[in-house]
């Protein structure tokens, strides 16, 4: 099994990370890919309260399908928001929960992949991603 090291960061950054993770996760190579993956789920894992957090109601997931239907047409959108003023703030203030949470820290464990390890197809901007597990 691969060792483990705790790292403080927010939550922001581990979303930054993992979206990262996933941007190389195509790329060859069996020891790179081992350590993405136990990466992804540790981090997917510690990012589960944050999945919650985010998932809408039903009541405005049934509200936001309704405005769909009716796209294009502004007058009939600025009605139903309006006939529904009190869910559309309920999701404003869940969002705005959300992005007050980005920056709280928390701890993770991440596997460390030596740069020798990278995979000879990687480019610039994958490295920066990473930057975190690159030693």
């Amino acid at each position: 099994m691969a060792k483990k090291e705790t790292e403080v960061v927010t939550i922001q950054q581990a979303v930054d990370l993992l979206q990262a993770l996933y941007g190389v996760q195509e790329l060859e190579g069996l020891k790179f890919a081992s350590k993405v993956a136990i990466n992804m789920s540790n981090i997917e894992e510690q990012l589960r309260p944050l999945d919650e957090k985010m998932k809408p109601s039903k009541e405005f997931e049934a509200f936001a399908k309704t405005i769909q239907e009716v796209q294009g047409d502004q007058e009939k959108i600025a009605e139903l928001e309006e006939q529904n003023a009190g869910l559309v703030e309920e999701r404003k203030n869940q969002i705005a929960e959300v992005e007050a949470m980005l920056k709280n820290q928390i701890e993770i464990d991440l596997v460390k992949i030596p740069s020798n390890m990278l995979p000879n197809k990687i480019n610039a901007q994958q490295i920066r991603g990473l930057k975190l597990l690159i030693v």
